[in-house]
């Protein structure tokens, strides 16, 4: 079974949308400095074709992320979800976020909760704003830490 850390979670709320950033911000890029290179050498160069593609390639980004917002927010809100119960569960348990691991990314009924080496699982109510805990037993031991470091 996966477990993840309370950093991984952190980490996965705050870096989600990173590398598509970077890659759009470098097609915008190129396309200003091809843009700005055809109007300077008038639009039979070279540069034309160069800003039509990177043009149909920007059109393609924006409707890529139209189609992903809503699952990137939907993602998002239930990786902030988590966090807020991670922190809520430890603050009320007086116990370390650093113990805390879980075996989903988002909040779900009958998730199991590892605190130390004690299971828990979890039943919340339907608007997820309480919870119940109930302590169960693994059959395997093995287990794997998915954490910040490790990825």
């Amino acid at each position: 079974m996966d477990f993840y850390t309370t950093a991984y979670v952190e980490s996965q709320v705050s870096n989600q949308e990173t590398w598509l950033f970077i890659l759009l911000s470098v097609v915008l890029v190129s396309l200003l400095i091809i843009g700005i290179l055809t109007l300077r050498n008038g639009f039979t160069s070279r540069y034309r074709d160069l800003t039509v593609i990177l043009s149909l390639i920007v059109a393609f980004f924006l409707g890529f992320e139209y189609l992903e917002y809503s699952r990137i927010q939907n993602y998002l809100e239930d990786s902030s979800r988590m966090l807020t119960f991670l922190k809520s569960f430890s603050q009320n348990q007086n116990v370390p976020l650093e113990q805390l691991q879980v075996n989903s990314l988002k909040i779900r009924d009958d998730m199991i909760l590892k605190v130390g080496n004690t299971y828990y699982a979890i039943d919340f109510n339907p608007e997820f704003t309480s919870y119940t805990l109930k302590r169960v037993y693994t059959i395997s031991n093995v287990n794997r830490i998915i954490d910040t470091e490790k990825e």
